[in-house]
């Protein structure tokens, strides 16, 4: 028998991790956003690409109807632009596929949707829902779309028509027939979100819409009350003025929330009301200077150094015991961090806000700004023509944003989120991020629970706290007296 040489043992390859990259990303945020650098080396970790700033309808209460230029300057985000953005999407961990327009008006939606899947990106988008054709319904669940917010104000298709301009049965034919090819396609994405803007004429809809929502999967619903701006000027100001819920008793507006929640919860969807009771209808007028937040909100806890496998993890984490080694005595409780001076000025901490550390809305007029909440005309850098997207990131712009939010200052562009405390809800917009990235859970569905057990039910005590490096720093940089903040992404 011919004798064969003894065969090399082949040791198996580990998979390298798809999202090492991303995380790498994440790591460089916390340490800038920690030494407060005003010029990041990371990218960003969230983008807002707004692929179109034109739109198909006139809602009354959208600039679109009180600022002729944004209707008369649409325009398309250009391809060539996000084509050289392959960096961008290679280290962001979430990108938002809409702005100030409607993002199904974008002829390149779903190649760009297709682009962002292969990198890795969780992707989430807005929209009216009157342009969305059986076909996209196809695509938005093959390529596992993760979020997709409708905007819908109305039970009835008088109140849609007078509000949006847009058909009501139309919008709920279309969350029919995702949901039908969800169970098709045995896929929960999109995870469908509705977003209802509440005022005086259409709050009492509320139960009606969810009797008609119950059915179709809705994954989340929330209430929203409507924006207020600090300097609001134009007709915006006098509807403003005429419909806001502080005219409606707040008991009856509560009772039509909570009869949206009782049919919405029991059919699995979450639902959350954003409208902040302080605001709208205050027990005393605010002192001077005392800011108010326009929304109501949770905040989800950040994550401890034990919840974190990266290498930043390694470095708060306290090194494990030997397994040898008798058990250690319990460590004294860590006290509470010193409370951090704050900017004379403003009363605003040093580092309130991270968005400038994480986020980058690209608009589609080739103007960079930091997020959503700027000015649609703010001008924050050029990323177009002989520009890039990387010098809009750490331009002298952005970097003067960074350099007032580090000394608790507040930048002109940053002054109707300030006004709001509408940064506080930058702890929530980053969870999901951070779930995506396996740094925190995923919230698991609550067990059923019997009436006879629930009547009984007692909670069981909070666990002691592990107060670690992160969560300190959180607290110095969390707003003071914040109570959070919580919008759905």
């Amino acid at each position: 028998m011919e004798a064969h040489p003894a065969e090399a043992a082949v040791t198996p390859v580990a998979p390298s991790d798809p999202k090492a990259a991303k995380r790498a990303n994440f790591d460089a945020y916390l340490a800038n956003a920690a030494s407060g650098s005003v010029e990041t080396t990371n990218k960003p970790v969230q983008l807002f690409l707004e692929v179109s700033s034109r739109c198909n309808l006139r809602c009354k209460k959208c600039g679109f109807s009180w600022d002729p230029s944004l209707a008369k300057n649409g325009r398309d985000l250009s391809w060539p632009i996000l084509a050289r953005m392959e960096d961008f999407f290679a280290a962001a961990i979430e990108v938002h596929t809409f702005g100030y327009g409607e993002m199904f008006l974008y002829p390149e939606l779903a190649p760009l949707v297709t682009v962002l899947k292969n990198h890795g990106c969780r992707t989430s988008g807005i929209t009216n829902g009157m342009l969305i054709r059986p076909a996209d319904v196809v695509w938005l669940v093959a390529t596992g779309y993760d979020q997709l917010t409708f905007s819908i104000d109305g039970g009835t298709e008088a109140t849609m028509e007078k509000l949006r301009g847009a058909s009501l049965a139309k919008v709920l034919h279309v969350l029919e027939l995702i949901h039908q090819e969800k169970e098709r396609r045995k896929s929960e994405f999109p995870r469908i979100v509705v977003n209802f803007v509440a005022q005086n004429d259409n709050y009492h809809e509320l139960p009606d819409l969810a009797r008609q929502l119950a059915p179709l999967g809705i994954w989340f619903m929330g209430v929203n009350p409507l924006h207020h701006f600090v300097d609001t000027v134009g007709d915006y100001e006098a509807y403003y003025k005429n419909f806001r819920l502080a005219s409606v008793p707040r008991e009856t507006f509560d009772a039509a929330v909570a009869g949206a929640r009782a049919i919405m919860e029991p059919a699995g969807t979450t639902f959350q009301c954003f409208v902040n009771p302080e605001f709208e209808w205050p027990a005393a007028a605010p002192a001077d200077g005392e800011r108010v937040a326009l929304h109501n909100r949770d905040l989800p806890e950040p994550p401890r150094p034990s919840e974190l496998p990266t290498q930043l993890a390694t470095q708060t984490a306290e090194p494990p015991a030997p397994a040898s080694a008798p058990p250690a005595a319990a460590a004294p409780a860590s006290p509470e961090p010193p409370a951090v001076p704050v900017n004379p000025e403003t009363g605003l901490p040093p580092m309130y806000c991270h968005y400038p550390w994480t986020t980058l809305y690209l608009s589609a007029t080739g103007k960079a700004r930091v997020c959503c909440y700027m000015n649609v005309h703010e001008d924050l850098g050029e990323f177009a023509g002989d520009s890039s997207v990387g010098t809009a990131w750490n331009g002298p712009a952005l970097q003067s944003v960074r350099e007032h939010i580090r000394d608790g200052r507040v930048h002109r562009a940053c002054q109707q989120c300030v006004a709001h405390r509408t940064y506080e809800v930058h702890a929530s917009a980053m969870h999901p991020i951070r779930v995506e990235l396996g740094l925190v859970p995923p919230a698991a569905a609550p067990e059923p629970e019997t009436a006879a057990a629930a009547e009984v039910a007692t909670p069981e005590p909070a666990p002691e706290e592990e107060v670690g490096i992160l969560r300190k720093m959180w607290r110095r940089w969390r707003a003071p007296e914040g109570d959070g903040a919580g919008r759905p992404l």
